[in-house]
């Protein structure tokens, strides 16, 4: 009888040797394919293993969505532990906007939302809640029908390029940074560009923000009618001078054709400042205002703020590229760059990597 010791001293035979080898390549490919039957080559475990990785990777995240009153996030449920407010989603849409939740998440505190809610969901735009015209009148079911069925295109007149040839600027400044990252296009109206950035992609959650409930429903119609996935889409209702967005969480936030509309653009560009991650990028598309004959560049400068504080006052801001350039700058972004074409502006900026707060 050979003790252990003496067997592990026992040279094996080639034959034993070579059975051993077989045992152990089969086991490990058996464990590597799981329960099937039949031979599997090293090249299928690798790319089943390949396949599981991607997968993974792929899976749907929900975007890193927040509180409107405290800015702080909310759980998987839309519970802010900070505040003790619930939000929950209305046929996929994130209603967070001021004023939608309470204690309990069994309703709202505000008489108007009150009212609004007792109207089938088709007619609440025509009770809009904006005082400004540049956002009530995009909250109007009739414009957010209109919008991609005529509206949009007559910016051609302006000098727009056209949503695909704009889809192509934006996706060169915001690429670089936000690819396989969360996007936001904010002011999305009825997701013209929503949709491209979803089905490039590029990136792992988009969200399509917009103030108007009724450009929102259309905009996940559209999606529907031309079977783009909603796996990682989501549509969030908000004001854009209160991004419901935990502090430098987003990787890129896109605006196509919209500042015009905001009713405080210092406001919405601030807390685009604060929600972008540090070296992320911002841009869009706005009208310029015409340029007058003989005018110097700052004639120009006074002669456009002066037009854009009288047209301001009902709802629509014309910009020049100087007034841009400083309104970012005020609140700390940088790196402006501009694609001009007659009134037709796109521009980029972008949050310092050395971003401190003040």
């Amino acid at each position: 009888m050979i003790s252990q010791s003496m067997q592990q001293c026992v040279a094996p035979s080639p034959s034993a040797r070579l059975k051993t080898q077989t045992t152990r390549t089969s086991r490990l490919l058996a464990s590597s394919r799981g329960p099937r039957r039949g031979s599997v080559s090293t090249n299928d475990v690798l790319t089943r293993q390949r396949t599981v990785r991607v997968t993974a990777n792929d899976q749907p995240r929900v975007p890193p969505l927040a509180c409107p009153v405290a800015l702080q996030p909310l759980d998987k449920a839309g519970y802010c532990a900070q505040t003790g407010l619930v939000y929950s989603p209305e046929d996929r849409i994130w209603n967070l906007t001021l004023g939608t939740s309470s204690k309990d998440g069994s309703g709202v505190n505000d008489i108007r939302q009150l009212v609004r809610q007792a109207l089938p969901t088709e007619l609440r735009g025509f009770l809009p809640e904006s005082d400004t015209l540049g956002t009530s009148t995009f909250e109007l079911p009739s414009v957010a029908f209109a919008y991609e069925r005529g509206w949009r295109q007559g910016f051609a007149r302006a000098g727009f390029p056209g949503p695909d040839a704009e889809f192509e600027l934006a996706q060169k400044a915001l690429l670089p940074r936000a690819a396989g990252g969360v996007l936001v296009d904010a002011s999305c109206g009825s997701g013209l560009f929503t949709r491209r950035f979803a089905n490039s992609r590029e990136y792992r959650h988009v969200v399509a923000l917009d103030f108007s409930e009724s450009m929102l429903r259309q905009a996940k119609q559209f999606f529907l009618d031309e079977s783009v996935p909603l796996d990682d889409v989501t549509f969030v209702r908000a004001d854009i001078a209160r991004l419901p967005f935990p502090e430098e969480s987003l990787d890129g936030l896109h605006a196509g054709a919209a500042i015009h509309c905001w009713p405080n653009p210092p406001a919405a560009i601030a807390e685009i400042s604060r929600v972008l991650k540090p070296g992320s990028t911002f841009c869009g598309t706005t009208f310029l205002n015409p340029q007058i004959p003989g005018l110097s560049k700052d004639q120009q400068q006074l002669a456009s703020s002066l037009i854009r504080d009288v047209v301001g006052r009902r709802g629509f801001q014309y910009w020049d590229v100087g007034a841009l350039e400083d309104l970012f700058a005020s609140c700390g972004l940088v790196d402006f760059q501009c694609d001009i074409r007659r009134n037709f502006i796109f521009y980029s900026v972008r949050k310092p990597e050395s971003f401190t707060k003040a």
